[in-house]
């Protein structure tokens, strides 16, 4: 029989009653209660350890005690009750009267170095108090510098990682990473905002979830991120939102494609990223200023920030990428990506390399293949080299009655409203017509009666603007087409000449709000220089 410690009986009974009073609190408070018992239970064994001695065996005692007492609480184990002498050993400060309030919106964004003076010890009890037992024996578990304990205790809240997440940051070293990115927001980006975009980046970004060949391509790269784009979300942090890879912007006659494009939620933010397989380099810094000027102009709303770039490189020389963006004019960041290797670092010498094992593979192929397994492969590989996405339906009467509705008719709709402010004004009077292949309709719900009875090939809007005022004797009309061709399995859309696509989809595909907004804004352009050109032939014979 074990030797009971002094007063054990009655340090025992204090324990049950406040385990009793912490048990009947409000449902919400559940979890603060928890973690003051289990500090007051730490407590207890560290105050009991110091002053007489407590071992291991009498830690094992309390444990059965408790448990004999309260047969329906968890968490009385002995492993459980070292947790929580850590947990007191590691907050001394923490006490069962903490409020369960939270104050970590003001905090958490502050730099690691300026934690413990923002952070007194109200506001940690208050933060120790939003996370659970299971994160709090991890983060013991795993981290004994208390600084950086803190750091994840912070992004925790911040961001409402899951246990395993939160285990994912700290294994992938997030503390070392984050706010390291090279770039100049401290010079364009107004003072009280700069630290702040600064945490929201990080470098190097680890993406260990992909792996690409040594003759990766940019695209390659790009594909694998967008195929794990959950943890690519993940490794980018909280309040991104992926608005798609290769995005089409237009300037004129000219098209543009951002890599890929996010929007940041809080900060009220696009943000275009580019890739880069190979080590940064000067001029990435002006093709990027280019991007981030056609986003602000075409994406950003009135309630939006200037967009942000961020490069994405392979390597890069710190020097050379703080030079680059020395005189830049918009916010940019360069950090560097680091793929998986997935192979042990003590092993990898002993394998062939996955180049050695495909060339293998290809000369054995090589030596049994017939003629048309050498088409038959060619043609494999072509369609590898495909990045459009594949014909999931072929058009249909629904389809087509759908396209008609969601597409034609919105686009009508649009178009006029646009109009109607300051170009319809200028002539005497304005017509829109449907057009279903040959046939004209006045209205669109005359034409939709119709449709159900047909599998049209065109659809048309046409509009007429009819005696422009200010030309006098020289009054002109604008006639405009928008024409949707319906093909077997796509559907294109052209302003003026048909042979002018300015959209084209698979039926499977709806149009969003960007693309409706280019193809009103195309339209409402084709008009612009119409009148445009008129005018000046009649300003030019005029002087003649």
């Amino acid at each position: 029989m074990i030797k009971l410690p002094k007063k054990h009986e009655d340090i025992i009974d204090k324990l049950k009653e406040k385990i009793r009073q912490a048990r009947i609190n409000a449902v919400y408070t559940v979890n603060t209660q928890l973690l003051a018992i289990y500090w007051e239970i730490g407590k207890t064994v560290i105050d009991q350890q110091n002053s007489e001695g407590w071992g291991t065996k009498v830690i094992d005692r309390l444990s059965h005690d408790l448990k004999a007492e309260f047969p329906d609480m968890k968490g009385l184990s002995s492993r459980n009750i070292k947790y929580m002498r850590a947990f007191a050993e590691a907050y001394p400060y923490f006490t069962e009267s903490i409020e369960a309030k939270s104050k970590s919106d003001e905090i958490v964004q502050a730099p690691l170095a300026q934690m413990d003076r923002s952070i007194n010890t109200q506001n940690m009890q208050a933060l120790l108090a939003q996370l659970s037992w299971y994160h709090h024996i991890t983060l013991l578990d795993k981290i004994k510098d208390p600084d950086i304990r803190l750091f994840y205790i912070l992004k925790t809240i911040e961001s409402g990682w899951s246990r395993n997440v939160m285990v994912h940051q700290i294994e992938s070293e997030l503390h070392k990473r984050q706010g390291k990115i090279i770039s100049n927001f401290q010079n364009t980006i107004p003072p009280n905002h700069s630290e702040l975009m600064q945490q929201v980046f990080k470098d190097p970004y680890k993406f260990d979830f992909i792996y690409l060949n040594k003759e990766a391509k940019e695209r390659d790269l790009e594909d694998a991120l967008i195929n794990q784009i959950t943890k690519f979300l993940l490794e980018l942090g909280q309040w991104f939102a992926f608005m798609g890879k290769q995005y089409k912007i237009a300037l004129g006659e000219n098209e543009y494609f951002f890599d890929l494009l996010f929007y940041h939620t809080r900060l009220k933010r696009y943000i275009v990223i580019e890739l880069k397989i190979e080590e940064f380099k000067p001029e990435y810094k002006g093709k990027m200023e280019f991007y981030l000027t056609l986003a602000d102009e075409q994406l950003k709303d009135k309630d939006d920030e200037p967009s942000i770039g961020l490069i994405l490189c392979k390597t890069k020389n710190g020097l050379v990428a703080e030079y680059a963006l020395r005189d830049a004019i918009k916010p940019i960041g360069i950090a560097e990506y680091i793929i998986g290797n997935k192979l042990p670092e003590d092993i990898q010498g002993e394998l062939p390399s996955v180049e050695e094992l495909e060339a293998e593979m290809e000369r054995e192929v090589q030596r049994f293949q017939k003629p048309i397994d050498k088409k038959l492969n060619k043609l494999k590989n072509l369609l590898s080299d495909l990045k459009t996405e594949e014909v999931k339906e072929k058009r249909t009467p629904e389809k087509t009655a759908l396209i008609y509705t969601e597409l034609v008719c919105v686009l009508q709709q649009n178009i006029i409203k646009s109009l109607q402010k300051e170009i319809i004004p200028l002539f005497e009077s304005a017509n829109y017509f449907a057009w279903i292949d040959s046939q004209r309709y006045g209205s669109y719900e005359e034409a939709l009666e119709w449709l159900p009875k047909a599998q049209p090939q065109i659809f048309k809007f046409e509009i007429q603007l009819n005696g422009f005022k200010k030309a006098g004797i020289k009054a002109f009309d604008i006639w405009k087409e928008l024409t949707i061709r319906l093909n077997n399995y796509n559907y294109t859309c052209a302003v003026g000449d048909s042979s002018n696509i300015l959209l084209e989809k698979l039926y499977h595909q709806r149009p969003d709000k960007t693309e409706l907004e280019y193809l009103t804004g195309g339209f409402y352009e084709s008009i612009l220089d119409d009148i445009n050109q008129r005018i000046e032939q009649i300003t030019k014979s005029n002087s003649l």
